[in-house]
């Protein structure tokens, strides 16, 4: 249980460490990248947007059907598509944290039977609530430490 308590707190944590690391930066420089291979701050969110967005639900299939199957999905065609890089960064931000703050309450109230419930993923096979859960997490904090790193620069 301890586990997973773990993991919920780490993404619960992850909109703070997001918007710590560019607190004080313009529009200007959350859209510029700092390097000519490197995505902005802005784009590395819209990434981060886009995967939520295809993530979350996924949890809420499993807990709602037995072994629903789970779409694949290109992150970089739905941040596209959504126009997230474009968008106001703070208000998406707000809005992500919004979402994030729903998912994470949920999350607490799992039993836990729950976070071995799955569905089959049409790439990659079986997956339980624990293994999105635990790579979201994973993912996430990948893009906040490049976030961060962006600062730190």
């Amino acid at each position: 249980m301890s586990q997973t308590v773990n993991l919920v707190d780490r993404l619960a944590r992850i909109p703070e460490r997001i918007s710590q690391a560019v607190a004080g930066w313009s529009e200007v420089e959350l859209h510029t990248p700092l390097a000519q291979a490197e995505w902005s701050a802005a784009a590395i969110f819209a990434h981060l947007r886009a995967s939520d967005d295809i993530i979350t639900p996924r949890v809420y299939a499993l807990l709602v059907r037995d072994n629903p199957p789970l779409a694949a999905y290109d992150d970089r065609r739905w941040a596209e598509v959504a126009g997230y890089e474009q968008a106001d960064f703070h208000a998406s931000l707000a809005v992500f944290s919004l979402r994030r703050a729903e998912l994470v309450a949920l999350l607490r109230r799992l039993a836990p039977a729950d976070w071995q419930r799955s569905g089959r993923h049409e790439a990659h096979g079986p997956i339980s609530i624990l293994q999105i859960v635990t790579h979201l997490v994973e993912h996430e904090e990948e893009h906040c430490a490049q976030l961060e790193q962006l600062k730190a620069n």
